[in-house]
């Protein structure tokens, strides 16, 4: 079965509260960073509110100029629905790409949405050749052969991180990545994989075996418009966390390869 029907009907409208939790910690920073800006950017948000967006703008840039993330996001898009100010479309990315950057997660979304409106007929020929790799970490996997391969910033925990097709260096089509939370002294038999999962936040979880070692099967919604389908499970040497994040209007095109790597994936450390 096709992992991500498995859950297709499982999250429907729920939210991830720990994300949620994360992105007012983002905004309540930003504001916080500006002093004397914060009068402005809550007026802007008011005026925002009352649908006068004219004014609103006129609040609400200033304040990203100075790098508030939320301002930023806000008026990206008034410039992509050209409300109280004249439509631009590149100059929104603009500022939902620095937004993005500084932490506000929704404003990949509206990226996201923007890509695939541009793209009304997406024909992507996917190159379906994969490279076994065998990392240090104990586990096999195979990855897209096509695909950039990033290095990782510490070999230590992470590995076979790679993504394919992206904008700039932010907006990725696909990725995939595999972190081990390593259990000193052989400990891992004592992890329970449904704490570990549970303490993931409000997403779903089954049992799953992929063929090669058991786990539980996590999926869950991002705030930056993407799907995450996670595969945790146990070795000698602590808990393997594989992740495949795609852009979910692409999600359908990606299916075969989301379940190729996932399917693939094997602990040989045990």
């Amino acid at each position: 079965m096709a992992i991500n029907q498995i859950f297709r009907e499982m999250f429907k409208e729920q939210k991830r509260q720990r994300e949620l939790e994360y992105q007012k910690e983002i905004i309540k920073r930003a504001i916080e960073s500006q002093g004397s800006s914060l009068s402005d950017f809550e007026e802007g948000m008011d005026l925002l509110e009352k649908e006068r967006y004219e004014e609103a703008q006129v609040f609400l840039r200033m304040c990203a100029d100075e790098n508030n993330s939320q301002a930023q996001y806000e008026i990206g898009k008034l410039l992509k629905d050209g409300l109280g100010i004249e439509q631009n479309r590149d100059e929104a990315k603009k500022y939902l790409m620095e937004s993005y950057k500084h932490g506000f997660k929704k404003s990949g979304s509206v990226l996201r949405e923007m890509r695939f409106e541009e793209n009304e007929r997406i024909d992507k020929l996917l190159n379906e050749n994969f490279n076994n790799k065998v990392s240090n970490l104990g586990y096999s996997i195979d990855m897209p052969s096509n695909w950039v391969e990033l290095e990782s910033k510490n070999k230590n925990c992470f590995d076979t991180v790679a993504i394919d097709g992206y904008d700039g260096d932010v907006i990725f089509n696909i990725k995939m990545q595999v972190f081990l939370i390593e259990i000193p002294d052989n400990m891992a038999s004592c992890v329970s994989l449904d704490r570990v999962a549970n303490n993931m936040g409000c997403i779903e979880s089954v049992d799953f075996n992929n063929g090669n070692c058991n786990g539980k099967l996590i999926c869950g919604e991002g705030l930056d418009g993407t799907c995450n389908y996670i595969f945790i499970a146990k070795g000698r040497r602590g808990v393997y966390d594989l992740r495949v994040i795609v852009d979910k209007h692409l999600e359908p095109i990606y299916e075969e390869i989301i379940d190729h790597i996932i399917y693939s994936f094997n602990i040989i450390d045990i």
